[in-house]
């Protein structure tokens, strides 16, 4: 673990100050004043670690939970010294829709005894997270974003939870199926049954939270467009009378709001398809 004099240039300042304070108070009532200022400062550098860390997690909306604040502070734990994830709670009544917190994180931080004599700081804080980070706002006090915690005497670093949440995938194998079934498709064949077949046939998603996208297609004037996916996860395929042809477009383009990852959008003419910038 770091020693105070190799703190950052800001810390270091902190840890300074104290110093002098200290000195000064033991110039004025002796010694007996000095580990409790030392503390004092211990206390506020571990609560600006945790402070900082909470302000860079940020939440992805309605769907936000703890576990996902859990998760990103995990990452995020590897790039700061100091604080170690210790808990999290989740609130059963969090109404994140509403703007309210859906639960807190736990942080534990010791600052070591090494460049001031006194005993290491062992502090504990918590810092409460809405859909958009951390509450009230990360423009937030350091006292306001980090809440001092009594330590668990047994409190140990802890793993984040295991997302579970659904991964949407094309599977490995589905681009040289729908080629394949295009290519044999008959001229009278209808956009259900070139789904129908395509979903039955189509290789199982190889990881445990894998789900397939749904394939979507769309018959033209005898043209075939096939799309399965989303953005730069998305398979076009289309039969015209030149033949079968996988599309590639630029990922932005098949992006919920553009183009999109649809059959319509495989059979445009490949000027459109062209990357905008």
């Amino acid at each position: 673990m770091r020693r105070l004099g190799a703190l950052p240039p800001e810390r270091r300042r902190g840890a300074g100050f104290v110093l002098a304070v200290a000195a000064a108070v033991t110039g004025l009532s002796g010694c007996a004043l000095l580990p409790a200022a030392i503390d004092a400062d211990a206390h506020a550098f571990a609560r600006g670690e945790v402070a900082e860390l909470s302000r860079g997690l940020y939440g992805e909306g309605s769907d936000t939970t703890i576990e996902h604040y859990a998760r990103e502070a995990d990452e995020a734990l590897a790039e700061h010294a100091w604080p170690v994830l210790i808990g999290y709670e989740a609130y059963a009544d969090a109404d994140a829709s509403a703007g309210g917190p859906v639960g807190r994180l736990e942080f534990r931080v010791v600052v070591p005894s090494e460049g001031y004599g006194a005993d290491d700081h062992v502090a504990c804080f918590w810092s409460e997270f809405d859909l958009y980070g951390v509450v009230p706002d990360p423009t937030a006090s350091d006292a306001a974003v980090a809440h001092d915690l009594d330590c668990p005497p047994d409190a140990q670093p802890i793993d984040p939870p295991v997302d579970t949440d659904p991964v949407f995938v094309v599977p490995e194998g589905t681009e040289a199926l729908v080629v394949e079934l295009l290519t044999a498709a008959p001229a009278n064949a209808t956009a259900d049954d070139i789904v129908a077949e395509v979903t039955e046939r189509m290789p199982r998603p190889t990881g445990p939270y894998d789900v397939a996208f749904e394939p979507a297609v769309v018959v033209v004037d005898g043209e075939i467009g096939f799309a399965m996916g989303s953005g730069h996860s998305c398979l076009l395929v289309k039969r015209t009378a030149a033949g079968v042809e996988v599309v590639h477009a630029p990922s932005i383009l098949l992006e919920p709001g553009e183009l999109g990852c649809r059959p319509e959008t495989a059979l445009l003419p490949d000027d459109q398809l062209q990357s905008p910038h």
